[in-house]
């Protein structure tokens, strides 16, 4: 199995709940738990990648703070290739507070700290850590002011004619996506292989409500996959024109925070495997299902996990 390199965002959750709603300004309100956790769309995806014995390097940065060895410390129990994570001295490392209510719901709150300095140069720096790898996954997109369209798109078109294999997730735009944000990520996907958006994210990019019309008009601006995260409605998914649909499993919801980006690591993996789209959709949708049933627990993640879990859910 080729090795995948993943650039982006790379950071700390602080993971607080459940809450039955946020609190007023002035007030306060006490949760049940608090967790912290590597994070970031890289953090979660790289975990998840490494733990299914997948070879990952990473290409991010983070402070010179508790939190940034944390990080690293963290990454490198898992195996993962941490050379091109680069240390920003006198700077945080970024944070989000995720606070989580009674449906598992979430509401974010993000410092980006260290990702801020994140530039074109970072990765150039680290290039030979691509040059290993068949897959390189971008994640953050509207995280790192450092990396603008011109940026990305000169990278995704380097990446693309050196023979490797592009999957983008941009993940949520903080400033609700103005026009041209949606034509950026547009321009994007003429050199992406594979996107992975969530349905809301997916929504906006296209105009449409319809998950079948937003597979068709997605794919073609470009990517030869597309797979659409839908929460609670499972996942959809698109290749040559054929489209899969796979229903979410039944399992107690008290936390989706990261699940996105574990499924990336799922359905990255069954590509990697060369399985069909549809074995690919739903490995991906159980590996979510049992990280949100380990609370956030990554590292507890495998194949033969998910294997189980898929045998006890026929």
């Amino acid at each position: 199995m080729e090795r995948v390199c993943i650039i982006g965002n790379l950071n700390v959750d602080i993971i607080m709940g459940p809450l039955s709603q946020t609190p007023e300004w002035g007030k306060e309100k006490v949760v049940r738990y608090s967790q912290l956790r590597v994070s970031g769309q890289v953090g979660y995806t790289a975990l998840a990648l490494a733990n299914l014995g997948v070879e990952v390097s990473v290409i991010a940065n983070v402070g010179d703070d508790f939190y940034g060895r944390f990080v690293l410390r963290e990454m490198k129990k898992s195996n993962i290739n941490i050379e091109g994570v680069k240390i920003v001295k006198n700077t945080s490392t970024g944070i989000t507070v995720s606070l989580v209510n009674e449906k598992g719901e979430r509401a974010l709150v993000s410092y980006p700290g260290s990702m801020e300095y994140f530039t074109e140069r970072d990765i150039k720096e680290k290039w030979q850590l691509i040059e290993k790898c068949g897959y390189v996954v971008f994640n953050g997109y509207f995280l790192l002011p450092g990396l603008n369209f011109d940026v990305t798109s000169r990278l995704f078109a380097r990446l693309q004619n050196s023979g490797k294999t592009t999957i983008l997730d941009t993940g949520w735009d903080p400033s609700d996506w103005p026009g041209r944000h949606i034509e950026e990520i547009k321009g994007l996907l003429k050199y992406t292989d594979i996107f992975l958006p969530n349905l809301d994210e997916a929504k906006v990019i296209t105009g449409n409500r319809n998950p079948v019309e937003i597979l068709n008009i997605l794919a073609s601006l470009g990517p030869s996959k597309v797979a659409v995260k839908m929460g609670q409605e499972g996942s959809v998914a698109i290749e040559d024109g054929k489209v899969c649909r796979q229903p979410s499993f039944k399992i107690k919801v008290t936390d989706t925070t990261g699940a996105g980006d574990v499924f990336n690591a799922g359905f990255l993996y069954g590509i990697m495997s060369s399985w069909d789209l549809k074995k690919t959709l739903k490995f991906a949708t159980a590996l979510a299902s049992l990280y949100i049933l380990s609370e956030g627990k990554v590292m507890s993640l495998s194949v033969e996990k998910v294997q189980s879990f898929l045998k006890s859910n026929i």
